[in-house]
C-alpha cells in the first residue's frame, strides 16, 4: 500500500493518516491515534519543546499579537494571557 501525501510550499507534507476530505485523502484512525500518542509523548518528555516567541498580557494587547502573527516574524508561539 502506497502512502499518499500532498506537498505544500516544498516544505510541508500532509499525509493520508490525518485525512482531508477536500483533497480526497481518507483518514486512517489507527495511524492518527499513533501520531497523537507520539506527539503527546514528545511534548511530555521534552523532546518536542514548545517555543514561545512572545507573551501579550490582557485582551487589550490582542491587536499587537495579531500584528506580530501577520508579520510572519514570530519564531515560536504567540501567547495572549487573559
Amino acid at each position: 500500500m502506497a502512502t499518499r501525501s500532498v506537498q505544500f510550499h516544498g516544505l510541508y507534507k500532509v499525509f493520508d493518516f490525518t485525512g482531508n476530505r477536500h483533497l480526497g485523502l481518507l483518514g486512517n484512525e489507527e495511524a492518527f491515534a499513533r501520531a497523537k500518542q507520539f506527539i503527546a509523548g514528545g511534548l511530555s518528555d521534552g523532546s518536542f519543546p514548545v517555543v514561545i516567541d512572545r507573551e501579550f498580557p490582557g485582551i487589550e494587547s490582542l491587536p499587537a499579537a495579531m500584528e506580530l502573527m501577520a508579520s510572519n516574524q514570530a519564531k515560536g508561539k504567540i501567547v495572549v494571557t487573559i
